[in-house]
């Protein structure tokens, strides 16, 4: 695989990975949102069960304190309750039963209006099963019979008798509102009445809990699918960086501990690692520059070695000097010539060398104005003390960047040397 090709999956892992979790996000939200909705429909619902049954206990007891009283009160609250049922009247704010014992108390209930709405437009409104508006007609049958019973003791109490003459109204007959309202019949009409309204309670909970669970079991799939994408993705995620470890990191630290021994003069050392394509490339590339590194250490070996030789047998001393007139590297030869075979010459002071101070500046003034020396005769100073002659020859050398002057030195008088000629010349 190629560092190319696995840039282009990670990237393409790294898509999917945000479209299906924002997928499984929306459609977690959009669960969620399902289940906020059905909670509130299930509140709503079960509110208006409530309201039918409370509407119809407010009806009866108003009913029943005007028969006992004769109030007129009463009667005015039993009108305005059936009109606020009927959405004939705004509804009262806050809780209505509440609302209707503020105002027997005489206490000023909170100020504002409801919604005209009537319960049959909210039965209406809240969309009920089959099952629950048959109740609800039930509901509504055995309350018609309440009420017809309810504005018979009403009538009673205000003097009109069944079949009499409303223009000249009798005495009030509280016994006979009782009668009505504590009848046998009342209390069957009554009890039709809670029950149809208590099975319709119970069949909204069932139903609207039922709903509530398979869109909590929904949003809980949702919330599970949104884990599983998380952590199928993670494993993935964790396996690409595990191979981009194992086939990109790893090797590179090879590399790198093989560059570095490069460095250090280490040519044997070969990586061989499985890798991306192009760091086996890379890889491929360092272990032949090793090989030719390590060719031409052997090269220059020999060559160094045979140099080695070639100085050891030459007759000639060879020193090399920096531009500080410091001495940096001299040949066994030469060290033989000064009487200090064994000893380290580097750093020395070149000028040291010369006994006769003209000589040197000769020496100087050839190398720095034409940059060589050509068989300048010189007195050399051995450590000694003692003196013999040399024939010098000098040009400039680079070695290791560096500007070196390597100075030749042909011994007279030392082990059984002689001068070839009297010449004394600084550059020819």
């Amino acid at each position: 695989m190629t560092l190319k090709t696995l840039l282009i999956a990670a990237a393409v892992l790294s898509l999917l990975a945000v479209v299906a979790l924002g997928l499984a996000l929306g459609s977690a939200d959009e669960l969620q949102r399902e289940v906020t909705a059905i909670q509130t429909r299930r509140t709503d619902t079960l509110q208006l069960a409530a309201r039918l049954r409370e509407n119809s206990d407010d009806l009866t007891r108003m009913a029943r304190h005007f028969a006992v009283t004769g109030d007129s009160r009463f009667e005015e609250l039993y009108r305005r309750i059936a009109a606020v049922r009927d959405g004939k009247s705004p509804r009262p704010p806050g809780d209505a039963g509440v609302i209707w014992d503020l105002l027997l108390g005489g206490i000023e209930p909170p100020k504002g209006e409801g919604e005209r709405l009537s319960l049959a437009d909210d039965v209406v409104r809240a969309k009920l099963s089959g099952a629950e508006q048959a109740l609800v007609a039930r509901a509504r049958t055995a309350q018609a019979s309440l009420e017809g019973l309810e504005e018979r003791a009403l009538a009673a109490m205000k003097g009109l008798a069944p079949g009499a003459n409303t223009a000249t109204p009798g005495p009030p007959d509280p016994v006979a509102a009782l009668k009505i309202l504590y009848s046998s019949e009342y209390f069957d009409a009554k009890a039709r009445t809670q029950q149809a309204l208590g099975e319709l309670y119970t069949e909204i909970e069932l139903r609207t809990r039922g709903e509530l669970v398979k869109a909590d079991q929904a949003l809980a799939r949702a919330l599970q699918t949104i884990w599983l994408i998380l952590i199928l993705f993670g494993i993935v995620g964790y396996g690409a960086l595990g191979y981009a470890l194992w086939r990109g990191l790893l090797p590179l630290l090879a590399l790198r501990r093989q560059a570095d021994a490069l460095v250090n003069g280490d040519y044997v050392a070969r990586t061989k690692a499985r890798a991306l394509r192009e760091i086996e490339d890379l890889m491929r590339g360092l272990n032949e520059a090793a090989s030719r590194l390590e060719s031409g250490a052997r090269e220059l070996d020999e060559k160094d070695r045979y140099l080695e030789a070639l100085l050891r047998t030459s007759p000639l001393g060879l020193v090399l000097v920096d531009a500080k007139h410091r001495v940096r590297w001299t040949s066994r030869r030469l060290r033989d010539f000064l009487g200090d075979s064994k000893q380290d010459l580097k750093l020395m002071p070149f000028d040291e060398f010369f006994a006769d101070p003209a000589e040197l500046a000769t020496f100087r003034d050839g190398l720095e104005r034409k940059g060589r020396v050509r068989e300048l005769i010189a007195r050399i100073r051995r450590r000694d003390g003692s003196e013999f002659r040399a024939r010098l020859d000098s040009s400039y050398v680079e070695r290791s960047a560096e500007r070196l002057a390597a100075v030749w030195v042909q011994a007279f008088g030392l082990h059984g040397q002689k001068p070839d000629a009297p010449a004394h010349e600084a550059g020819a």
